[in-house]
């Protein structure tokens, strides 16, 4: 009778302390996956595509889609590499690709395929749609996409106009 009470109190200590355990990590787990395109978002793209460390003042402000392709305001660039012997794009080429996602892309979709990207690269770009890649492929060639789509439209209406 005195063993089944005293192992009745320790397999409930056991829980007790287990489900302690457990609330104590949740709330160490922290989910790292951004919610919008931000000032942590256009770092960490830039940095990775320019190949530099950047720094930043720590004030984190969600990214106007109208001046997506302008470097935000807390982030400076550095001399500092990533990875040494590595060419990279230009800030300016960064900045008008990483426009394009902010435009184009739901920031749950650019985290996806951020993922996926680790894991099957080929799969994962095959994944993106024609006029994302376009796009991005006109920025890593030194045009700015939004440029080139703003500029056509102007040139179909100034044609409408004439006729």
């Amino acid at each position: 009778m005195v063993s089944t009470m005293l192992g009745r109190r320790v397999g409930a200590g056991v829980g007790a302390l287990a489900l302690m355990f457990m609330v104590g990590l949740s709330g160490c787990n922290q989910d790292n996956t951004p919610k919008e395109y931000n000032t942590l978002t256009q770092q960490n793209f830039v940095e990775l595509c320019t190949n530099y460390l950047y720094t930043s003042t720590g004030e984190v402000t969600a990214t106007d889609p109208a001046t997506a392709a302008t470097l935000d305001p807390a982030l400076e660039a550095t001399k500092t590499t990533i990875k040494s012997d590595v060419q990279a794009a230009s800030q300016s080429d960064c900045l008008c690709m990483y426009s394009v996602f902010v435009n184009k892309m739901s920031i749950a979709d650019f985290t996806t395929l951020n993922s996926d990207l680790k894991s099957d690269p080929e799969k994962a770009w095959n994944g993106v749609s024609s006029d994302i890649k376009d796009a991005v492929s006109k920025c890593a060639s030194g045009s700015d996409a939004n440029t080139a789509t703003t500029t056509t439209t102007v040139a179909s209406s100034s044609t409408t106009a004439a006729n």
